[in-house]
């Protein structure tokens, strides 16, 4: 008899569980937290207590008595991303991701749990990584929670890969590669990229409201913008599929999408995966923790950066090899230290020129630490874009209200990119950039001081009614964290 297992996904809101025996599910189960809010209420219970009641809950209605779980926790705070790396030996491509990896994260890297996956294209001699991380504050947290339950978390993985192993186990998407997944649920939605397999990229989208109903214009709004900034991002990408999953029952968003998106949406209800009553999007990811027979590959062992550059010791090694070893190092280590001596004074004081004069030109920060042949890309890429909003200002009606943008901006924020369309007799502009002050809560506070100029400014009124944030996301630029935005206007 194969052995039961229990999935629980954790959500912003919400928790689903599933108990499984082999393949089949035996039981499943979903509650949102507002569930124990009258009982958090009157007892007074902390945020950690009402989730803690919230699992013991479920637990109790799917009838698990195991201690062994699989848990599937909500990518909103997970970092994806995808590199280009030369062809390497595989023990050394962890150490090596060290130091790529810094330049992505908003904090310090011994402060990260990740795992990564990668292709390699011998013929090209480079690899394509996918790394996965989180900051290991937050994986704490919810090992503690469990801890305190007395619940082993077996397994902690982000939802978008227990939603993809259960896909994949599906006939229908099993060859698929190249691919996209929108996950919706009530109380939040992630966009979800992978590359032969891999997750190269993963965007959380706000719920936009218009009242209590849901908002279908703004929704399919975000999602373009979110799909236009992976294009320019990821230019080498063909997709395949566009998958949206939802166990709504929302009318007209894959219509609207695929209206606004011009591609084909496959849209799929968590049901049509699984055809097991109550299954929803939560116990979906639930039971893709749980299983561990799917196809598929890339299961990320969340781990701390030590373990990656630590080499390990290898047991019953011979004295004899460790002694050739030593000697061999000690040649090679006196021939180096003689051709040093040799060429050191010449290329030292010429590479102690190019340094300083390198160190002497004053780059704006999103050019700090970037070799020079990326640096002229990048300007080829900016001289483009500015050719485009060149052309764009001489339209009357709106050319006054593109060059008054630029001097209502706050110190310290800067734009990547803006794009301009009109439709319906009506303009759209997205604008992306970030805000470097050196502090997070002052970037904050100086975007939202440039959405509210931006509403209050006579000027923009005239061609943009509406001001919106879409996203804001802490990145890497070097050495320095920024803010990075994403704003609409209508």
């Amino acid at each position: 008899m194969a052995k039961k297992r229990v999935g629980i996904y954790l959500g912003l809101s919400s928790v689903g569980a599933v108990v499984t025996e082999g393949k089949k599910i035996l039981t499943v189960s979903k509650y949102d937290l507002a569930s124990v809010e009258e009982e958090a209420r009157v007892e007074n219970l902390s945020e950690e207590i009402r989730w803690q009641a919230l699992i013991n809950k479920i637990l109790r209605e799917i009838g698990s008595e195991e201690k062994d779980i699989y848990v599937s926790l909500a990518d909103k705070d997970f970092i994806f991303r995808s590199l280009e790396m030369p062809i390497m030996n595989k023990k050394n491509i962890g150490p090596s991701l060290v130091y790529e990896i810094e330049k992505y994260i908003p904090f310090k890297i011994s402060e990260l749990m990740w795992d990564y996956s990668y292709i390699a294209y011998p013929k090209e001699k480079r690899l394509n990584v996918s790394f996965v991380g989180i900051k290991e504050n937050n994986i704490y947290k919810v090992q503690e929670m469990f801890a305190h339950l007395n619940l082993n978390p077996l397994v902690i993985e982000p939802s978008s890969l227990s939603l993809i192993k259960t896909l994949q186990s599906a006939k229908k998407f099993s060859q698929t590669k190249n691919f996209a997944i929108l996950d919706i649920s009530p109380s939040e939605v992630y966009l979800t990229f992978f590359y032969q397999n891999l997750p190269v990229f993963n965007q959380y989208l706000a719920i936009p409201k218009k009242g209590d109903s849901f908002d279908i214009d703004k929704f399919v709004e975000s999602v373009r913008f979110a799909f236009q900034y992976f294009k320019r991002e990821f230019r080498y990408y063909e997709l395949e599929k566009f998958i949206a999953i939802s166990s709504s029952n929302e009318g007209g968003i894959a219509s609207a999408l695929q209206e606004e998106l011009q591609i084909n949406i496959d849209t799929v209800s968590p049901y049509d995966v699984i055809s097991v009553p109550n299954i929803d999007s939560e116990t979906l990811k639930a039971y893709g923790a749980a299983n561990v027979e799917s196809p598929y590959k890339f299961r990320p062992l969340l781990k701390k950066t030590e373990e990656y550059i630590e080499e390990p010791t290898v047991a019953g090694e011979e004295p004899l090899k460790w002694l050739l070893f030593m000697i061999l190092s000690g040649i090679g280590l006196t021939i180096t230290v003689a051709l040093l001596i040799f060429f050191g004074n010449e290329t030292s004081v010429m590479e102690y020129k190019i340094e300083q004069a390198d160190k002497a030109i004053d780059r704006p920060v999103a050019l700090k630490g970037l070799p020079w042949d990326k640096i002229e890309e990048m300007l080829i890429t900016k001289e483009s874009r500015l050719a485009k909003l060149k052309e764009l200002s001489s339209v009357p009606s709106v050319a006054f209200s593109l060059s008054k943008i630029s001097a209502l901006r706050p110190k310290g924020l800067w734009f990547e990119s803006a794009d301009l369309d009109y439709r319906d007799k009506k303009y759209s502009l997205s604008l992306v950039g970030y805000v470097f002050l050196g502090n997070a809560s002052e970037e904050n506070m100086a975007i939202d001081s440039f959405v509210s100029t931006i509403k209050n400014d006579d000027v923009m009124k005239e061609n943009f009614s509406s001001v919106e944030i879409v996203s804001l996301e802490r990145r890497a630029i070097g050495e320095y964290g920024v803010t990075y935005f994403v704003l609409r206007l209508n």
